[in-house]
């Protein structure tokens, strides 16, 4: 998108402008904007065509590695999945059960979203394909039925992951918030260090209003997000 120039002033302006657009966010451009600076100064780079990848290097270095996901050295460990409706919740539970069960692991999931209509049929339908089986309530029903329902099914089939599907809500919604905590008190009655993992799915075009999800979520099962802010865990 920067073309096949010289760099000049107006190319930062123009880097810049493009970060913003994508919703990068003001604190985030400005440091990659200052590291490509200061990387075109010490390889010598003078074409703006050789700032493209240039800049996805920059942004890598500010991904750090993915953490294992903790799932393992216990009988079961339970995995929450939440994000708003249309992020790919479903999608990334069929994808991650079939990963799991190629794996060699003994999985199985939890239809705890019976508000969407159709949801828990989506869900099975992903569930026959990945070849691990669905624990289902009826449309309608308490999601924290289901869920309990679900544990008790997985210890019973001795089953080592447990993966819960949870309705799609909007992080601004304290109602349904609540409810999300709800699930997780259900599941930590029974298994009180559980849920071992929560994965927030989000849309790759959410932008900056992805970190306010992330935050409200991690504050409504882990308690108040501005005491652990410090502890590095928003990095």
């Amino acid at each position: 998108m920067l073309g096949n120039t010289e760099i000049e002033e107006e190319t930062w302006e123009d880097v810049e402008a493009l970060l913003l657009q994508a919703d990068i966010g003001v604190l985030t451009t400005n440091k990659l904007v200052e590291s490509l600076q200061a990387r075109v100064r010490r390889e010598g780079i003078t074409r703006t065509s050789q700032l493209d990848e240039a800049l996805k290097e920059e942004m890598r270095t500010l991904l750090r590695e993915p953490t294992p996901l903790n799932i393992s050295g216990r009988a079961l460990s339970v995995v929450l999945i939440v994000g708003v409706n249309g992020s790919g919740k479903t999608t990334s539970i069929g994808k991650l059960a079939r990963r799991m069960r190629l794996n060699n692991r003994k999985v199985i999931i939890a239809a705890g979203d019976t508000f969407r209509a159709a949801a828990t049929e989506q869900l099975q339908i992903w569930g026959e394909r990945a070849g691990v089986p669905v624990i289902a309530g009826k449309p309608g029903s308490d999601p924290g039925a289901v869920v309990h329902d679900a544990v008790q099914a997985a210890r019973a089939r001795e089953a080592e992951i447990l993966i819960v599907d949870t309705a799609g809500r909007l992080h601004s919604n304290y109602n349904l918030m609540q409810e999300l905590q709800k699930v997780r008190g259900v599941i930590s009655k029974i298994i009180p260090e559980a849920p071992h993992e929560t994965l927030l799915v989000l849309d790759g075009t959410t932008g900056q209003n992805a970190l306010q999800q992330a935050k409200k979520v991690y504050r409504s099962g882990r308690g108040d997000w501005r005491d652990r802010h410090q502890t590095g865990w928003h990095r």
